[in-house]
């Protein structure tokens, strides 16, 4: 039997959250538990400095429970205080995509996925290209991530990750878009490219607002497979990140020289 943790990084007050769980409520045993806050492109930030805070309460009739903290903050408070051991955690439905590397480095939703993978546990994290919570209700994609989460939660608890996967990282079409089709596709190195507007305060001096300019995607890639053909994309990711076929010779020769004078000297 499955037991799953159901986090995100959009607080419990989103939907998304609630839609993971009414997708596998009936696969086994199931804790919902999320941030206070949105906590949005916090990236992989735990908290070493501040206390956390730990509530256990209802919210439009689910039990949930809500932390402070952060997304990571939430898989440990989940296994180490609260003794809940997932054999799977889901994160999301964020909104908004999260496509490329450029998007898993920066994503609070990867984050808590990501830290789960590293404590061993398989970890799949959703999101979808909308803008809104209210997106997040529409029929359409409520039906999508529903067959979406629910047959990844029972391939992995048949099957497995394949050898060398331990994060699943999907995005979700917005309803205009999507297709009815779903790939596999690999992560694009990035979504876009730093743009910034110059603007002026009320004093006349300058400040600067980022305004990301997309890159063209290619085909296979996560960011096609999402934006030009309407598909869920289903990304595989390793966290190991470590080169294994790495022909490193000049590089090993030139560190193993960097003291050789000191083992040489009497």
């Amino acid at each position: 039997m499955l037991r799953i943790l159901i986090t995100n990084d959009d607080g419990y007050t989103s939907p998304g959250l609630y839609a993971l769980y009414e997708a596998v409520k009936d696969l086994g045993e199931v804790m919902v538990f999320s941030t206070e806050l949105p906590r949005s492109a916090v990236a992989h930030t735990i908290s070493f400095n501040r206390p956390l805070r730990v509530y256990h309460t209802k919210f439009r009739g689910y039990e949930i429970y809500v932390t402070d903290g952060t997304p990571v903050d939430v898989v440990h408070l989940a296994v180490s205080l609260l003794g809940f051991k997932p054999t799977l955690v889901l994160s999301g439905v964020n909104v908004g995509e999260n496509l490329s590397l450029q998007h898993v480095f920066y994503s609070g939703t990867l984050a808590a996925a990501i830290e789960a993978a590293l404590l061993g546990i398989p970890a799949i994290a959703f999101s979808a290209d909308v803008k809104t919570f209210q997106d997040l209700e529409h029929p359409e994609l409520r039906r999508v991530v529903a067959r979406v989460a629910r047959t990844l939660a029972e391939h992995v608890d048949k099957h497995g990750f394949p050898p060398g996967v331990d994060v699943l990282s999907v995005n979700i079409p917005s309803p205009d878009r999507f297709r009815g089709c779903a790939k596999i596709a690999w992560a694009s190195r990035t979504r876009w490219v730093s743009v910034y507007e110059e603007r002026l305060d009320t004093r006349g001096r300058p400040y600067y607002w980022l305004e990301p300019k997309p890159v063209d995607p290619k085909p296979g890639s996560d960011v096609y497979t999402v934006v030009v053909e309407g598909c869920v994309a289903v990304t595989p990711l390793s966290i190991d990140m470590n080169v294994h076929s790495c022909r490193c010779d000049e590089l090993r020769r030139s560190v193993e020289k960097m003291f050789s004078h000191r083992a040489s000297s009497p």
